[in-house]
C-alpha cells in the first residue's frame, strides 16, 4: 500500500493499479486500503471507480472523514447538492476548502440564499489570499454567481497581473456577469500571453457575438475552431455567429459539421435548415427539412415561424398560415407575433396588425423594433396621438433610430406639432441608415478568418476593390476599403480611393468617420477636407478640423475655425484645444490667458484633459495640473491614461510617495495594463531601486509593452546589455511615457 501510494503521487497509475490489486488479493480490505483505492482512482482520473470505493468505505464506517469529504465532492461536481450535503453533515473538518464544497452544494441543493451567504463569509474572511480567492472564484462562476467570481478573479489579478489562468477566468466570468468591457481587457491580455490558445479564442467569440459584433465573433471563433475542430461547442457557436453576420453558406457548412458531431440535436438541424433556405439556391431543401422537423415536434413555434420567413416574400398567404401555427404553439411568441403583423400591414390588413403588435410589446417591452411597427400601423389607423406616444418610447430607448425619427416626425406634423415635426424629420434626414448590403449566400468568409494576417488582408482588400467597383455607389462600402488601405500601409491608393469618396455624395456622419480616419494616419490635408464638410452639418467636426487645420497649414486657420463658433458652444473642450494650439504656436501669454478661462470647465473628451494637463506641466503649474487631473478624473472615472499622467505628475513635481501609491492603485483597477507597470518600473528605476523596477518592467514586457522606453529601461537596470544610441532620449519618466523620443 505505501508503495502504491507513492507511485500515485508520481502519477503512475498503471504501475499502482497492479499493487492495488495485488493487496485486494490477500483477503477482506481494509479500512486504510478501501480510503486508498478510492483516493488512486481520483487521482488517476476515474472518480465512477472512486464512488464505489468510498461508498465501502462509508459503509464500513459512516464517520470516516476522508469518506464523506470526497463522496461529497463527487456529488458537487455531478451537481447533486443534496446528496453532497448529506456527506458533510458527517464531516467535522473545517476552512475554506470546505466551507467552498458546503456553498457550492448548497447553491446545487436549490438553497441559493444560503449559498450567497456562504460565499459572502468566505470572501469575507479571505483578505486577499489568492489561495483561497482563486478556488473561491472557480466555484462561484461554477454556480452562477458572476459578480462574485469576477470579484474573487480581480482580487487574484492584483497579485498575478499577468497570470494567464487569472486573466482567462476573469474574462470569462465577467462577460457573463454582463460586464462586457472588462471581460474584453482581460482576455484580450490572455490571448496575448498565448495568442493561439482555443479556450480564450472561443470566450472571445462569444463575449462579441453577444454584443451582436458577429462579423468579429466569426473572426475569433473560426480560429478557434482551427485549433480544436472536434469541439461541437465552438462549431455551434460559429454556426449562429456566421448566420448572425448573414454569413449564410459559411454557416451552413458549419452547422453541418456541427451535427456530425452531435447528430441528435433536432434544432440545431432546425436552426441549418432555415439558412440552407436564406442561401436561396436551396431554398426547396430547407422547406422539406422544416416540414418533416414540424411533424417530429408540431409544439415548436420557431420552425413554422422559420417556413414563414422563407415564403413571405412568393406566397404571402401560405406564411401567414405558418405564423398562426406559431402563435397557437406559442401565443406570446413576439418574433412571430410581430412578423404577422408586419405581414398583415403589408397586405393591407391593417386594424388586424394593431393587436398582434399590442401583445408583443407587452411580451417584449422596450423592444424598439415592436415600437416602431407600432407607431407605423396607428399613423395608418389616423391615430397620431398614439403614434407619439410609442415612438417617443422607441426613440428614449434607441436615440438613432432613423426608423423611429421618421415616424415620429409625421405623426408631429399630423397633430399640427409643425416646428417639433420638421425638426424630427430633419434629424431623420442626418442619420437615415444606408442602404445595407445583401448578406453573403456563399461561404469563403470563415477560411478568409483562418488565414495569416497578411493573406487575410490582402484578400479582404481584393474582395472590397472588386465589391467597390460593382457597387459605385456604395460610399459606406469605399470607406471601408480605403481605411483598411491606410490601415495596411498602402497610403497612396488609400489617398486615392479618399479621394475620389470626396466627389460622391455622402452625409456629415461618414465625412467625420472619414476626417477621423485620416487624423489618425496623420493625413492632414485631406483630413481636413472631409472635416470642413462635416463641420457644416456636425458642430462636433469642428474640434477635429481644427487640428487638422494646424497640422496642415498652421496656427491660424485652426484658430480661425476655433473663433467661428459661437460663443454658446464654446465650452470647455474649445478653450482647452485653443490653449494648446496657441502654445504650440509660441503663444504663451495668449494661452496662458485662454487657459485659465478653460480650467474651471472638465472637458467632455479624456484625451483633450490629458492634453491639457500636459500643457500645465510644460508651463511648470503642476499644482494646477494636479487640480484640473483630479477634476477630470472624477468626470472620467473609467480613463486609465488620465489617472496614470496624474501619477506621473505627482512624481515630477516631488511627491514620490504618493506617486507611488496611486500607481499601485491603478495597477490594482487595471491589473492587465502594461502602461501602469512601466511607468512604476521607470519611477522605481528613478528612485534608486533597480531589482524591483525590473520586476515591473519584465511584467509590463510580458503584458504586451513594445519599444525604446521599456527595451531601454530594462538595459539599464540589468546591465545586461549596452542601451542602444536612440535610449538617450528615453530616459525620463515624462519623456518615456509622454512619447518625447
Amino acid at each position: 500500500m505505501r508503495e502504491a501510494a507513492r507511485l500515485d503521487a508520481e502519477h503512475r497509475c498503471e504501475e499502482a493499479q497492479r499493487l492495488y490489486q495485488l493487496a485486494l488479493s490477500k483477503g477482506p480490505p481494509s479500512i486504510a486500503l478501501l480510503n486508498n483505492l478510492g483516493n488512486h482512482y481520483l487521482a488517476c482520473g476515474d472518480p465512477a471507480k472512486a464512488r464505489v470505493w468510498f461508498e465501502r468505505l462509508a459503509q464500513a464506517n459512516p464517520s470516516h472523514p476522508n469518506a464523506n469529504l470526497q463522496l461529497a465532492r463527487i456529488e458537487t461536481e455531478e451537481k447533486h447538492g443534496a446528496k453532497a450535503l448529506q456527506y458533510l453533515s458527517r464531516v467535522r473538518e473545517t476552512g475554506p476548502a470546505v466551507e467552498l464544497l458546503r456553498a457550492e452544494a448548497s447553491y446545487y441543493a436549490g438553497q441559493r440564499e444560503r449559498a450567497v451567504s456562504l460565499f459572502a463569509d468566505i470572501e469575507k474572511k479571505a483578505g486577499r489570499d489568492p489561495l483561497v480567492l482563486f478556488p473561491l472564484g472557480v466555484a462561484c462562476a461554477r454556480s452562477d454567481l458572476y459578480d462574485c467570481a469576477e470579484r474573487a478573479f480581480q482580487a487574484v489579478l492584483e497579485k498575478y497581473p499577468d497570470e494567464f489562468d487569472v486573466l482567462f477566468n476573469l474574462g470569462r466570468a465577467a462577460a457573463r456577469a454582463g460586464h462586457y468591457d472588462r471581460a474584453a481587457r482581460a482576455l484580450d491580455v490572455a490571448l496575448k500571453l498565448r495568442p493561439e490558445d482555443g479556450d480564450t479564442l472561443f470566450e472571445l467569440g462569444l463575449l462579441y457575438a453577444a454584443q451582436r459584433d458577429y462579423s468579429r465573433a466569426v473572426f475569433l471563433l473560426a480560429r478557434a475552431s482551427q485549433r480544436a475542430p472536434r469541439r461541437a461547442d465552438i462549431q455551434l457557436a460559429l454556426a449562429r455567429s456566421a448566420e448572425g453576420a448573414g454569413y449564410y453558406g459559411d454557416a451552413v457548412l458549419v452547422y453541418e459539421r456541427y451535427l456530425q458531431l452531435q447528430p441528435e440535436d433536432d434544432a440545431a438541424r432546425r436552426d441549418r435548415a432555415l439558412v440552407l433556405g436564406l442561401t436561396e439556391a436551396r431554398l426547396p431543401e430547407a422547406l422539406q427539412e422544416l416540414t418533416l422537423y414540424i411533424r417530429k415536434h408540431p409544439r415548436d413555434p420557431v420552425a413554422p415561424y422559420d417556413l414563414a420567413r422563407l415564403t413571405w416574400r412568393g406566397h404571402p398567404g401560405q406564411a401567414l398560415a405558418h405564423l398562426n401555427a406559431a402563435i397557437r404553439a406559442k401565443p406570446d411568441f413576439a418574433p412571430a407575433l410581430l412578423g404577422r403583423a408586419w405581414l398583415l400591414y403589408r397586405m393591407g390588413r391593417t386594424s388586424e396588425a394593431l393587436p398582434d403588435l399590442l401583445v408583443a410589446d407587452k411580451a417584449v417591452p422596450g423592444n424598439t423594433r415592436i415600437l416602431e411597427q407600432l407607431g407605423l400601423v396607428y399613423l395608418s389607423l389616423d391615430r397620431p396621438a398614439d403614434a407619439e406616444k410609442v415612438l417617443r418610447r422607441a426613440i428614449a430607448l434607441d436615440p438613432e433610430s432613423s426608423e423611429a425619427l421618421l415616424h415620429l416626425g409625421r405623426a408631429l406634423m399630423a397633430l399640427g406639432k409643425e416646428q417639433e415635426g420638421e425638426a424630427a424629420l430633419a434629424r431623420f434626414e442626418k442619420i437615415r441608415a444606408p442602404s445595407a448590403r445583401g448578406p453573403r449566400r456563399e461561404a469563403g468568409m470563415i477560411e478568409l478568418a483562418t488565414l495569416p494576417a497578411a493573406e487575410r488582408t490582402r484578400r479582404e482588400l481584393d474582395r472590397l476593390r472588386r465589391d467597390s467597383s460593382t457597387h459605385p455607389g456604395d460610399t459606406d462600402l469605399q470607406f471601408h476599403f480605403a481605411a483598411l488601405l491606410l490601415m495596411d500601409g498602402k497610403t497612396a491608393e488609400a489617398i486615392l480611393q479618399f479621394r475620389e469618396l470626396l466627389g460622391k455624395g455622402g452625409d456629415a456622419r461618414l465625412w467625420h468617420r472619414a476626417g477621423a480616419a485620416l487624423l489618425a494616419y496623420h493625413q492632414y490635408d485631406l483630413a481636413a477636407e472631409f472635416l470642413e464638410r462635416a463641420a457644416k452639418e456636425a458642430p462636433q467636426s469642428r474640434l477635429d478640423l481644427a487640428i487638422a487645420l494646424f497640422h496642415a497649414k498652421g496656427a491660424g486657420p485652426a484658430l480661425q475655425v476655433l473663433d467661428g463658433i459661437p460663443a454658446g458652444e464654446r465650452h470647455g473642450d474649445y478653450l482647452l484645444l485653443q490653449a494648446q494650439i496657441l502654445d504650440s504656436a509660441g503663444k504663451r501669454l495668449e494661452a496662458e490667458r485662454v487657459l485659465r478661462q478653460g480650467l474651471g470647465v472638465t472637458p467632455s473628451r479624456p484625451e483633450v484633459a490629458e492634453q491639457t494637463a500636459l500643457l500645465l506641466m510644460r508651463l511648470g503649474q503642476s499644482k494646477d495640473a494636479l487640480e484640473f487631473l483630479d477634476r477630470a478624473a472624477a468626470v472620467h472615472p473609467g480613463d486609465p491614461e488620465l489617472q496614470l499622467i496624474r501619477a506621473a505628475v505627482l512624481f515630477l513635481s516631488g511627491q514620490k510617495p504618493e506617486a507611488e501609491k496611486r500607481i499601485q492603485e491603478i495597477e490594482a483597477r487595471w491589473p492587465e495594463w502594461d502602461r501602469a507597470y512601466l511607468a512604476h518600473g521607470l519611477m522605481l528605476e528613478q528612485t534608486g531601486r533597480p531589482v524591483e523596477a525590473r520586476r515591473k518592467l519584465q511584467t509590463a514586457q510580458a503584458l504586451g509593452s513594445k519599444g525604446l522606453p521599456v527595451q531601454c529601461a530594462i538595459s539599464r537596470v540589468t546591465a545586461a546589455t549596452a542601451p542602444e544610441p536612440a535610449c538617450a532620449c528615453a530616459g525620463s519618466l515624462w519623456g518615456s511615457l509622454i512619447g518625447g523620443c
